[in-house]
C-alpha cells in the first residue's frame, strides 16, 4: 500500500522535525551558539540532498532512509537558530533599537526569502534525479555564500542559564516538596512580593507548583542558601513565570487536532494535485508548487495585516484569541472543502483500458479545483499558527518570549504523529493509488475532530479571556529585572 505508507513517512518526518526543534534550540542557546548550529544544519541538508541525488540513479532503501534522517535533522535545526541569528545581525547597527521592531524586520525578511525560494522552486522541473541534483547544488552554493559573510557577522555567546532549564528545575523542586501543605500565609513563600498566599495565575491544577517557593520549616531543615543551591527553593517570581508558561497547555492541546488537518496539506493534497489534470490549454502545465506559494503568501499576508491591526488594538488579548479561533474555524472549512472536492473528483473518474491489457482510471478534473483547500491552509497558518506565537508572547515574561517558536512546534509535531496513527487505523480506506482509495471518507472523518476542536478552542479562549492579567502584578522595571535573572 504505497499511498498510506508514503503519507505516514512524511508525517513522521515532519513530526520529528517539529519535536527536535526544541532540542536544537537548547543546543544553540546553551552550548554551541546559533552560527555553529546553522553550519551543522547546512551540512545535514547538503549530505541529505546529495544522498537523494545518488539514490535517484542507484536505488537503495538504506540510502533513502539515511537521506530522510539527515533532512529531518537539518529541518529541525534550521528555523529557530537561523531566525535568531538574523535578528542578531539586524540588531547590530543600533543597540538601543526597539526589540519589537527588530523582530518585525526579521519576520519580513524571513517571509520574503521564504516566498522567493518557493518561486525559484517553480523554475525547477524535470526528473527526480535532476531535481535532487539542482537542490543539492543550490544548497552548496547557498552555504558557500553564507560562509563568505563570516568576518562581518555578530556572534552571540551561548548562555548556560537557559529559562527552559529553570522551568525543569522549578517543576523538580515542586515534586520534591510534594509532601508539604499549601502555604496559608504570604510569609511562607520565599521572596514573596505580594500579599497573597497563592501565586498567580490562580489555576487549580497548577497550585502544586507553589510548593517550589514554599519555605520548609520542619527540622532538620537546611538554610535558605543551601536549599537554593540544592534546587529545592525558588523565588516567587520564578515560580510565577513557570506557572504562566504552563498555563499555555490548554491552548497547545487544541493544536494537536489542528495539526491533523494541517498534515493533509503536505501529503494527500499534494497527491491529489499530482493525479488531477494539470494542463492549461494545449501547451502549458500547471506547476503544483503554485499551491505552496498560494499557501505561503496567504499566511504571510494574513500575519502581517493582523499584526498591524493588533498593534492598534486597545484590548490586546481578545484580538489574539479571536484570531486563533478563526484559524480553527478555517481548519473545519478546509476539511469540508477538501471532502466535497474529493467526492466530485471520484464521481468524474473515467475507466480506460491501456494497451488492451490494463484498466486504469483517468482524472479529467482540473487541478485548479484544489485552490480553495490550499487557500484555507494558508488562512489556518496565518490566523492560528502565527496567532499562537503572538498569544504566547502575551502570556510569558520577557526572557521566555523567544522560546515561542520551538515550544509551539511541539504540539504540531505531536499532531503529525497522531496523523500517522490515524492513517494506520483507517488503512482500509487506502489502496496503492489515490483513484482507488476513499480519501473522501478520511476528509469526512476529519470534519468531526476539527469541528469539536473548534468548539473546545472557543471555550479555552473564553477561559483565557476571563483570567486576570498577571502582568499587572509587577511593574515593568521589576519584571525586566526578574526575567534577566531568570
Amino acid at each position: 500500500m504505497i499511498l498510506p505508507k508514503a503519507a505516514q513517512v512524511v508525517n513522521v518526518h515532519e513530526g520529528f522535525s517539529s519535536v527536535l526543534v526544541i532540542l536544537f534550540s537548547q543546543i544553540s542557546e546553551s552550548f554551541c551558539g546559533c552560527f555553529k548550529v546553522i553550519l551543522f544544519c547546512e551540512a545535514a541538508f547538503v549530505s541529505g540532498l546529495g544522498m537523494l541525488w545518488y539514490e535517484a540513479s542507484h536505488p537503495s532503501v538504506g540510502m533513502l532512509i539515511g537521506a530522510v534522517v539527515l533532512l529531518t535533522v537539518g529541518k529541525a535545526a534550521r528555523d529557530v537558530p537561523l531566525k535568531a541569528f538574523l535578528a542578531d545581525q539586524l540588531r547590530r547597527l543600533n543597540l538601543e533599537q526597539d526589540q519589537e521592531l527588530v523582530k518585525d524586520r526579521a519576520r519580513y525578511w524571513w517571509g520574503f526569502c521564504w516566498i522567493l525560494g518557493i518561486i525559484m522552486g517553480t523554475m525547477s522541473t524535470g526528473e527526480w534525479e535532476v531535481l535532487s541534483m539542482i537542490s543539492c547544488i543550490a544548497m552548496v552554493v547557498g552555504s558557500f555564500w553564507f560562509l563568505l559573510g563570516m568576518p562581518y557577522y555578530v556572534y552571540e555567546e551561548p548562555s548556560p542559564n537557559s529559562p527552559l532549564r529553570c522551568v525543569i528545575m522549578v517543576v523538580k523542586a515542586a515534586l520534591l516538596k510534594r509532601h508539604l501543605n499549601y502555604p496559608v500565609s504570604p510569609n511562607e513563600l520565599f521572596k514573596n512580593d505580594t500579599k497573597d498566599a497563592e501565586l498567580f495565575p490562580h489555576v487549580a491544577v497548577l497550585r502544586w507548583l507553589d510548593k517550589a517557593a514554599t519555605l520548609e520549616s520542619s527540622p532538620p531543615c537546611p538554610g535558605l542558601m543551601e536549599q537554593q543551591i540544592a534546587g529545592r527553593l525558588f523565588e516567587v517570581a520564578k515560580v510565577r513565570n513557570v506557572k504562566n508558561l504552563l498555563k499555555m497547555l490548554p491552548m497547545w492541546l487544541t493544536f494537536i487536532v489542528y495539526s491533523l488537518v494541517e498534515a493533509t496539506g503536505s501529503t494527500f493534497f499534494i497527491e491529489q494535485a499530482e493525479q488531477m489534470d494539470g494542463e492549461i490549454g494545449k501547451r502549458s502545465h500547471f506547476p503544483i508548487v503554485i499551491f505552496v506559494i498560494l499557501k505561503g503568501f496567504t499566511s504571510f499576508s494574513i500575519s502581517m495585516i493582523y499584526q498591524y491591526l493588533y498593534k492598534n488594538a486597545n484590548q490586546r488579548r481578545r484580538p489574539l484569541l479571536n484570531r486563533i479561533c478563526f484559524g480553527m474555524l478555517c481548519s473545519v472549512l478546509c476539511c469540508l472543502t477538501a471532502w466535497r472536492i474529493e467526492v466530485y473528483r471520484l464521481s468524474n473518474l473515467e475507466l480506460r483500458r491501456i494497451d488492451n491489457r490494463v484498466d486504469t482510471y483517468v482524472d479529467h478534473i482540473s487541478v485548479a479545483w484544489l485552490t480553495p483547500q490550499f487557500f484555507f491552509l494558508g488562512l489556518m497558518d496565518g490566523f492560528a499558527t502565527s496567532g499562537l506565537q503572538h498569544f504566547f508572547e502575551s502570556q510569558v515574561c520577557e526572557s521566555m518570549k523567544d522560546y515561542g517558536p520551538e515550544l509551539n512546534e511541539l504540539p504540531l509535531g505531536i499532531g503529525k504523529f497522531v496523523s500517522a496513527i490515524c492513517i494506520l487505523i483507517f488503512r482500509s480506506w487506502f489502496s496503492d493509488n489515490l483513484n482507488t482509495s476513499r480519501l473522501d471518507n478520511y476528509y469526512e472523518m476529519l470534519l468531526f475532530p476539527a469541528s469539536l476542536n473548534f468548539v473546545i478552542c472557543c471555550l479555552v479562549s473564553y477561559w483565557y479571556w476571563n483570567q486576570p492579567n498577571d502582568n499587572k502584578i509587577l511593574d515593568d522595571a521589576q519584571e525586566l529585572e526578574i526575567c534577566i535573572e531568570f
